[in-house]
């Protein structure tokens, strides 16, 4: 139901040569759309393998050839992810730091990286396609995601490519809300306009259902660290009973303010002092 299908084309653009005199010229341009939910620290090579496929399938097909010239390549990754980005977005950063006289025959090709979370929502957004889709990823209540559909949905009624647009859309909103366990009937929907209507009933309890599952996290975030901290303390106190225990049969009492620290000791102090009082003669060479 969710296979990945890819949309590939070339575009021709016009564009000047230079200067406010330049003569215009005729360039193609192909658009390498990668869209990523995770972080990958191989996506510069990936891009540039993405970019050589193109290309190889381009002359192997025979729509160009080597000496008319290949078109432009512009990689895009769109990213989504919750993470912050890391990875370098230059193939250059992934090699070993090059001589001078070598640098000019390694491989450069940079990718353009989208981030959706700094794509803020723009209610104002018009029929900015890319700008409602982010605001469709940054939606975070019932009725901001409500709206976003409405206008992802109406935005494409009079575009000129509507068929095709819708199509893609539809397929990417439906991996969306896969994404998210937002379940609607996916087999239904074959267009875009169909989704907001299904998501009157659902997106609410999706967004309750969200919050709940955040705040189950942070509880159980908060009971992990509860354990581990409780678990350190039971710890330290087992060292310093038997710690005490230990100085006691070697140096008779212990004065309370002595007793006092080593119940207050760290984890480390105490592993320490357990074994410095196995060859001390007196207290002062163990907490020396």
């Amino acid at each position: 139901m969710f296979e990945e299908k890819i949309e590939d084309a070339v575009w021709s653009l016009q564009f000047k040569s230079g200067g406010r005199q330049g003569n215009r010229a005729r360039l193609y341009l192909y658009i390498l759309l990668e869209f990523q939910s995770g972080v990958d620290q191989n996506m510069p090579l990936r891009m540039l393998h993405y970019s050589a496929a193109f290309y190889h399938q381009l002359l192997k097909e025979g729509g160009v050839t080597a000496r008319q010239g290949l078109p432009l390549v512009f990689p895009l990754v769109l990213y989504n992810g919750e993470r912050r980005w890391t990875p370098p977005t230059n193939m250059l950063d992934m090699l070993h730091p090059a001589p001078a006289i070598l640098q000019h025959y390694q491989p450069q090709q940079e990718y353009f990286l989208l981030d959706v979370s700094h794509c803020t929502n723009n209610r104002n957004s018009g029929d900015n396609l890319l700008q409602l889709v982010f605001n469709v990823e940054n939606a975070r209540t019932a009725d901001d995601m409500q709206q976003v559909a409405w206008q992802l949905a109406n935005s494409i009624r009079q575009h000129p490519k509507r068929e095709r647009i819708d199509r893609v859309l539809t397929r990417w909103f439906k991996r969306f809300l896969h994404h998210n366990r937002i379940n609607i009937d996916y087999a239904a929907v074959e267009k875009l306009q169909e989704i907001p209507p299904m998501l009157a009933n659902r997106v609410e309890s999706w967004f309750e259902e969200w919050k709940q599952q955040g705040l189950e996290e942070g509880r159980a975030k908060g009971l992990k660290q509860g354990l581990e901290q409780g678990l350190q303390k039971g710890r330290a106190e087992g060292l310093a009973a038997m710690l005490e225990k230990q100085l006691r049969l070697k140096f008779n009492d212990l004065d309370g303010p002595l007793i006092q620290r080593l119940y207050n000791a760290s984890p480390e102090e105490l592993d320490c002092w357990a074994e410095r009082v196995l060859f001390a003669s007196t207290l002062e060479e163990v907490f020396q």
